[in-house]
């Protein structure tokens, strides 16, 4: 029997949202989790609705909600969300499998006026880390400075500490975590979605402009101002990309060199390859209807991709969304293969936003930033 069934079982009630300490259990590796605006009990507004890290088993059945506070207390500050805003809520896990991060407002439930358009000196823009290993939210990381009246999209970190954050305003910025205040990394393009970490370069997708859809942040993992956001090679510049995944399934191509990247629009679930320095699409999963935007996956012993996805998030009152799973065993360079399996429906007046999942076998520290996938693909090859 897995530990912390009883508790996990049990979605916390509106009243435990109020509580002034975010509790939680340890997530089990191997689960996925899932970020959830509204507690079902009123509908939801753009002047904000109690966020959920939900936590799931492979299979779809649900082992904990984890509540993030909705009233200050002491330095952790409210971590809400916009209910209409389908773009924020691009949860990450971090590239060593030790931390959730995710982004909110630091707000009381109902704001005065829509909570995208406050400015983050009133209204902080909030970072909330989940340590893996507790499942107890930190929200001290309160910043004045971060997707002024607009909305945070996305935070993630490296090791608890390092954090970049994007919204849709003031780019890709730098923090670290209990800080006021964050560094604009570049100014490339200032609209942006999902901020993520593969294979120790920080990345970012967006919508906006037509110069980067997916792209690498300077090399590494910057934390000065002056960078350059730049289009992963051959990626298309249109569209409306947010969640993405990268694998390393070749053996013969150094680095990542699969990727499957969450659309709202026709893209859907696309999956690429790096092909002679290209990425080059290999098919697509969905319509535009589906509305996808958020994606993780892993990679099993066999080369085999087990992807989790979020679509059909809603942006009116009742909400809405779904958590699927898909297994993609064509490859490197294969077609783009299998059908989506529905796991969970958001419930009524709640959404399903962005999705992650904790590794099954957690990075040894000296290997901490490589990706998931990259550090199961090494090892696959060397059996």
């Amino acid at each position: 029997m897995r530990k912390r069934y009883l508790a996990g079982l049990l979605c916390l009630s509106a009243a435990a949202t109020a509580t002034t300490a975010a509790l939680g259990a340890p997530i089990t590796p191997g689960d996925v989790v899932l970020y959830r605006v509204g507690d079902g009990a009123a509908g939801l507004a753009n002047t904000g609705g109690a966020v959920f890290v939900d936590e799931y088993t492979p299979g779809g059945s649900l082992v904990q909600s984890i509540a993030l506070p909705t009233t200050a207390s002491g330095s952790q500050k409210q971590l809400v969300a916009s209910g209409t805003a389908t773009s924020e809520g691009l949860l990450t896990v971090s590239p060593n499998g030790q931390y959730v991060a995710i982004t909110g407002y630091a707000s009381n439930i109902p704001a005065g006026s829509s909570l995208s358009g406050t400015t983050a000196a009133t209204v902080n823009r909030v970072v909330g880390i989940i340590p893996v290993s507790t499942g107890s939210p930190d929200t001290s990381t309160a910043l004045t400075d971060y997707a002024d009246a607009n909305n945070p999209r996305s935070a993630v970190t490296s090791n608890g500490t390092d954090i970049w954050v994007t919204g849709g305003s003031g780019g890709i910025r730098y923090t670290t975590f209990g800080s006021t205040t964050s560094t604009q990394l570049s100014t490339t393009v200032t609209n942006l979605r999902q901020a993520n970490i593969f294979g120790g370069q920080l990345l970012t997708s967006t919508g906006s402009g037509s110069a980067v859809r997916v792209g690498t942040v300077g090399t590494g993992l910057p934390t000065t101002a002056g960078q350059t956001i730049t289009n992963i090679p051959g990626f298309t510049t249109s569209g409306s990309p947010y969640a993405y995944f990268f694998a390393d399934l070749d053996a013969g191509t150094a680095g990542v060199d699969t990727l499957y990247v969450a659309s709202d629009d026709a893209a859907a679930l696309t999956k690429y390859s790096l092909v002679g320095g290209n990425w080059t699409s290999n098919g697509v999963i969905g319509v535009a209807a589906d509305a996808y935007r958020g994606v993780t996956g892993t990679v099993d012993a066999l080369g085999n991709v087990q992807l989790f996805a979020t679509r059909k998030g809603g942006s009116g009152a009742a909400g809405g969304g779904e958590l699927v799973s898909l297994l993609d065993s064509s490859g490197y360079n294969g077609a783009f293969a299998g059908s989506p399996t529905l796991l969970a429906t958001a419930g009524a007046n709640t959404a399903f936003r962005g999705v992650g999942l904790i590794p099954a076998v957690p990075e040894p520290a000296t290997l901490g930033l490589l990706s998931i996938a990259g550090l199961l693909a090494i090892r696959r090859r060397a059996k």
